[in-house]
Formats: structure tokens, C-alpha cells, sequence
């Protein structure tokens, strides 16, 4: 409990210095890089409890759907050719990626695919087990070592590409900013958040809905916010407690033995998510002026990153986040329903496995 202790410690003090820095999720990233640098180089038997961020992601969720309008909806059904056509091109880009990286290193095609895949990492780990010919080692490195580069590219390129910034009120010093964000903690209204969150997390878990956790409460509060017009916001202290604990859990994933076991593959990745951050970034300039909003909207919208991540970003720089919500939902519901039925037409289901074809 110690070690946990001074890990969260650590990654909230490196947290808020990134604040300072203007960085978007800060938070977030300060988790990923101390949960990173702490099993790979202090202990690598040090792990995050997934039940601690499975309930952070409930919180995540609320804050992402309440951001859900009626008129942000109305507008975004007339782009359901764009949002489709988008989701398919990121789809398309990574299994090229894939392709490239199966031709030339030792992971064969199948465990190239699901490491590969945008969004994909808690999809593509359950799904794994289905298969023998999926190398666990190669779809978890390259699934977090795309979402590291993800995690750091994305916030880089919208602050220095796009001029996204993270902003206070104008004139508020950051005494008064980190003051007035404590006695937000104080107003009752927000903890809604806890009827909502149970709420989604069960209606999830009795429709087997893929990553649940987040996307339960995402949409039991986008609905509510629907239907209400409106409802609180979580405030700034508990979002960032929520987003400390996800990257915690992300950052210990990978840990340093898996990465000298895969140690060749980490080139073909990094260049990889690279180009999938590049391409989004390339056609997010195309959807910006098609449907009339920001690029910055646009490119997280579209960049391979997870709900979370993107939407928390755009929280976090004032950008539409029902446009961000709305693509990266469609991506990752096809990506849990449609793609294992994909590869399972390809590629046969081991019996031996768990979960495998009885």
C-alpha cells in the first residue's frame, strides 16, 4: 500500500506540473509516466488495481456524457457519412500498419492486427484468448506502446500544430483557480455522479456491452443530460483523481521484461502510431471543412487514442466534445463488434484456449 501510496504521490506532483506547463490531461499523463518509469526500472512487479481504475472510468464517463446536448445531436446526425467514412479510414490505415509490421518482424499476421488496432487495447486482450496463434507478448506491448504514443503525440500536436491550449479565466491566479476548483468539491449537485455511474455500470455489464466500465456511464449520462438539458459538471479535483488512477494502470502495463521480448517490434510500432496520429491529423484538416467544425475538434475526434483520452483532451481545451465522443464511440463499436466477427472469418478460434470455439 506504500509503494501504491508514493506512486500516486509521484504521478499527482508530476501531474501538476504538467498543468503548469499547460499540457492537457495532465494528470493523466503524469500517471502513465510514473506507473511506466516505476515497474520498468523500480519494480516490475508493481501493478495498479484494475477494480480501482474500473471505478475512475465510471467518473471519466460521467464527465464525457454530460458534455452530450439535444442540439449537439441533431447536428451530428447529419454526419453520419463522415463519421462512418472517418472510422473506416482509421480502421484501414492501422491494419496496413499490420501488414507492414507481420512482413517484416517475427509476430505473424493475426497478434500484428490485434496490436495494432486504434482503441483496441481491452477489446484486442480479451479477444487474444481466444486464439493460439496470438502472441500475448506482441498485442499488449504493441497495443501500450500505441497508446503511449498516442498519449504524448496528440496533446503535442494540438498544442503546437492546432493552437489548442488549456485555459483559466481570464485574470484568475492559480491560487484563486486551485481554491475556487476545492469548494467545487463542497456543491452536492455533482455527486449524481454516483446514481448514474451504478446505473451504467449495470445496464453494461446485463447487455455484455464492450468496455463497459467507460462506456456504461457515458451513455446513461448522455442520455440523462439529454433529457434534463443538463446536468453538473464533475469538478476539476475529482476529475483529475480519476484521470491519476487510469494512467497509473495504463503506464504499469508495460513493463520491461515484455519489452526486451518484443524489443524489435518497438521501431515497427512506433512508426506505426506515428502514422495513424499523422494520417488523422491529415484528414482532420478534410472533416473540419466539411462539417464546419475546429480542426483541433476534428483531429481528436479522429486520432487512435481511447474515449478518455481524446475526450478528457477536449475537455480540457474547450472543444466540442460530443463531435469527439460521437467518432470515437463509432470507432470502438466497430472495432468490439464488428472486428472479431471479421477475424473470426479469417483466422479459426483455438479450442484449447479459454473462451475459445467449444
Amino acid at each position: 500500500m506504500m509503494k501504491r501510496f508514493t506512486a500516486f504521490l509521484a504521478a499527482a506532483l508530476l501531474g501538476f506540473l504538467l498543468r503548469q506547463l499547460g499540457i492537457p490531461i495532465p494528470y493523466m499523463l503524469g500517471g502513465i509516466v510514473s506507473g511506466f518509469v516505476l515497474r520498468a526500472f523500480l519494480d516490475s512487479s508493481f501493478q495498479w488495481p484494475r477494480s480501482w481504475r474500473g471505478l475512475m472510468l465510471g467518473v471519466a464517463g460521467y464527465g464525457i456524457g454530460s458534455n452530450c446536448t439535444p442540439e449537439a445531436f441533431v447536428n451530428l446526425s447529419q454526419e453520419a457519412l463522415g463519421i462512418f467514412g472517418a472510422c473506416l479510414f482509421t480502421l484501414a490505415v492501422s491494419v496496413g500498419v499490420a501488414v507492414h509490421m507481420h512482413r517484416h518482424t517475427f509476430a505473424n499476421l493475426l497478434s500484428s492486427i490485434m496490436g495494432c488496432l486504434p482503441g483496441g487495447l481491452t477489446a484486442m486482450t480479451v479477444l487474444m484468448d481466444d486464439y493460439e496463434e496470438a502472441d500475448e507478448n506482441v498485442v499488449v506491448v504493441s497495443q501500450c506502446l500505441r497508446l503511449f504514443v498516442v498519449e504524448v503525440s496528440v496533446p503535442f500536436l494540438a498544442i503546437n500544430l492546432f493552437g489548442g491550449e488549456v485555459t483559466r479565466q481570464e485574470g484568475t491566479s492559480l491560487w484563486a483557480a486551485s481554491v475556487s476548483d476545492f469548494q467545487s468539491l463542497f456543491h452536492p449537485d455533482w455527486l449524481l455522479v454516483v446514481p448514474l455511474v451504478l446505473a451504467g455500470r449495470f445496464l453494461a455489464k446485463k447487455i455484455h456491452m464492450p468496455t463497459g466500465q467507460l462506456l456504461g456511464p457515458i451513455m446513461v449520462t448522455a442520455l440523462f443530460a439529454l433529457w434534463q438539458g443538463y446536468v453538473p459538471r464533475v469538478p476539476a479535483p475529482a476529475m483529475a483523481f480519476a484521470q491519476l488512477h487510469i494512467g497509473l494502470y495504463i503506464g504499469t502495463m508495460l513493463d520491461r521484461e515484455k519489452l526486451m521480448k518484443t524489443r524489435q517490434l518497438v521501431p515497427n510500432v512506433l512508426l506505426g502510431s506515428l502514422l495513424m496520429v499523422a494520417s488523422s491529423a491529415v484528414l482532420s484538416v478534410l472533416l473540419a471543412r466539411l462539417y464546419g467544425f475546429t480542426t483541433l475538434t476534428a483531429f481528436l475526434a479522429l486520432a487512435p487514442g481511447g474515449i478518455a483520452e481524446m475526450c478528457l483532451t477536449g475537455m480540457e481545451m474547450h472543444q466540442d466534445v460530443a463531435v469527439i465522443l460521437t467518432y470515437q464511440l463509432v470507432r470502438v463499436l466497430m472495432l468490439a463488434m464488428g472486428v472479431p466477427f471479421v477475424i473470426r472469418k479469417f483466422f479459426k478460434p483455438s479450442i484449447g484456449k479459454k473462451g475459445g470455439a467449444a
